[in-house]
């Protein structure tokens, strides 16, 4: 039987907690330094709405077991905070990985 649990939620549009690539190093510090299974997901725009977050479209979510985790990461990147209950089995199915590495873009000057 799967297990629920009430989680607290970092909510934000789309891009704004992972744009930068900071919040996958957030996710590699603290599953390094608290072992690989700290109760810490992301979810990307397709899981928000499949664990049913919110019903706008194009909001990308963290979920952690620890408020003070979403209250550090809400300081660092705004969004919205909010709790749901949701089963922890398919969090760690569907959103165990940390989010995508960012776009590499040419810095380099125009030739």
């Amino acid at each position: 039987m799967s297990e629920t649990k009430t989680l607290n939620v970092l909510l934000a549009p789309e891009g704004q907690l992972q744009g930068n690539g900071q919040l996958r190093e957030s996710f590699h510090e603290r599953r390094d330094r608290k072992g690989k299974d700290y109760p810490m997901w992301f979810l990307d725009s397709t899981l928000v709405s499949k664990f049913d977050i919110t019903e706008e479209q194009g909001f990308e979510a963290v979920v952690a077991e620890d408020s003070t985790t979403i209250a550090w990461l809400k300081l660092r990147f705004g969004g919205e905070r909010i709790t749901k209950t949701l089963d922890i089995e398919e969090l760690w199915q569907y959103a165990s990985q940390p989010p995508d590495p960012p776009e590499r873009r040419d810095i380099s000057p125009p030739k």
